[in-house]
């Protein structure tokens, strides 16, 4: 009598899925002899969490979540709110800073992609 048994190997669900942004990133300081906006593309990795609902920086730093469903995911980091549109792929963020008389504010924007594992 011969035993057939066959078996399924089931692929585990990817539930982080790695994304790497190109952004624009403006810097706006309040100070006397900075005047104008400085401009920089800034390269941004982060990891989303379906499973864990959760947003991290590649280098670990998790963000504190505040909105996450199929279409937008808000979180937030320090003083920096975070906003990440799923149906195109955008990622803004915001945010500002002040020591002593200076005003540091930091707004950035770009388009990011599904990364490999």
């Amino acid at each position: 009598m011969f035993v057939v048994a066959l078996c399924t190997l089931a692929q585990p669900v990817q539930a982080r899925t790695p994304f790497n942004c190109v952004i624009t990133k403006v810097i706006i300081t309040d100070k006397a002899e900075r005047d104008r906006p400085v401009r920089v593309e800034e390269h941004m990795s982060f990891w989303i969490d379906d499973a864990a609902k959760s947003f991290a920086f590649s280098d670990g730093r998790r963000l504190r979540v505040t909105r996450f469903d199929k279409s937008w995911i808000s979180a937030n980091s320090d003083d920096t709110q975070y906003e990440f549109n799923r149906g195109d792929g955008t990622l803004t963020y915001a945010g500002s800073t002040a020591e002593g008389n200076t005003t540091t504010t930091i707004v950035g924007s770009g388009r990011c992609e599904k990364g490999t594992q």
